[in-house]
Parts: C-alpha cells; structure tokens; sequence
C-alpha cells in the first residue's frame, strides 16, 4: 500500500492545535480569514520592573493561507478570536510544508492599551460668520488606549493661574486621525490633538500627543 501525504495541503489534518485567525493587511481594512493557524512560543514576560504588569508578549504563528493569497508581510496583524492583535515583525517561507512562520508581538498588551476612548470628527459648517465646528461625528468608538499623562504648564501671567495638562495617547493601531479630531475618554474627559506621531512604524504603537479641555 502506498501512502501519499502532501504537507502543502494537509496542514489541516495532520496537524492538533489549530485554530481561525485574521489576518488584516498594514494600513487597510482588507483582511483573509486563516482557518489553518497554529501558535507557538508565546511568551509574556516584564522587559523592566513594572510592579507585575506585562511589558512584552511574543508569539510565533505558523499560517497556511488560503490558495491564491498574497503571502503575509511585515506590519500585518493576525487577530485571534479572543481579539488580541499580533503585530507581524517577521516573515519566513516554509516553501516546502506549504506555510510560513511569522514572529509577532502584540503591542497593545505591551503598552498597557487598557482604556478607552471615541474619536469624534469636527463636522464643519458656516452660520454666517465663516466656517466653523458646528458639530462631530464618530470616527471611531471604544478603542483600546493608554492614556499617559505628560506635563503640565503653568501660567502665572493670569489671575487666577492657569494650568494647562498635557498627555499621550498611546492607539493600539494606526489609524488615519485628521487636525480636527478629538478623543472622548470613557469619563467624558476631551482631548484635542497637538501632532501624531510614530504612524509609521511597526515595532511601536502611534502617539497622538494631546491637550486635555477644561470645561
């Protein structure tokens, strides 16, 4: 009897301990359903004393994505149905099982991104003296953040002194933020945006650097 095993394609079978992920490409929305995953290596530990709050978490997936997918890259995420996202930091083609291993690290456990905010858009009309906000909108609901606080400065020019409170939001992805945007905080505290920083990298997570309004 002649047995006939192609590990390209029996990934599924052969192997215990798979699971469904996603898979979302860097700076898109498009995602592949990876019904062939498998994680190994995970790992959670401190990078520097932190009183017992996790500082790292690093996973090896091994991926069989569907026929005809573009193979995954640096900066992709694979999101588990607990909804951890793994940011992809590496790629290695395993051309002969048919698969490929992807270090990743999930930079929201690694940045504390435990509260969370809206965003609201500024919604831009004229009532007859020029433009101006006239309302906002929901850009985005509920995401996962750490909020920082930076510096406060203080103005003794006026009476009374005035104290102005800067803060970083540290966003568990990157997302396309506008000037005008604000974060709302579950306690309904308003942040407006000073600048944005970090989007382009794949190894730390965005920074918007932020005012908190006093109102």
């Amino acid at each position: 009897m002649t047995l006939s095993f192609d590990p390209t394609t029996d990934f599924a079978q052969a192997v215990d301990g798979l699971e469904s992920v996603t898979l979302q490409r860097r700076g898109s929305s498009q995602t592949v359903t990876v019904s062939s995953a498998q994680r190994q290596q995970e790992t959670a530990q401190e990078s520097e004393p932190s009183d017992g709050a996790v500082r790292q978490a690093d996973i090896l997936w091994h991926l069989q994505l569907p026929a005809g997918e573009d193979p995954p890259e640096v900066g992709d995420a694979v999101i588990d149905l607990q909804g951890n996202r793994w940011t992809i930091l590496q790629v290695e083609a395993l051309s002969l099982l048919g698969r490929w291993k992807c270090a990743a690290r999930d930079l929201r456990i690694a940045y504390g991104c435990f509260d969370r905010v809206d965003i609201e858009r500024a919604v831009w009309g004229d009532l007859g003296s020029g433009p101006e906000i006239v309302g906002w909108n929901y850009a985005f609901s509920a995401l996962p953040v750490k909020i920082q606080p930076s510096t406060v400065v203080v103005d003794n020019s006026v009476t009374p002194v005035a104290t102005t409170a800067h803060f970083d939001i540290i966003l568990s992805e990157t997302i396309a933020l506008e000037p005008d945007d604000r974060f709302v905080a579950e306690d309904g505290t308003i942040y407006q945006i000073e600048s944005y920083e970090q989007s382009e990298r794949i190894d730390v997570l965005p920074i918007a650097k932020v005012t908190r309004v006093d109102t």
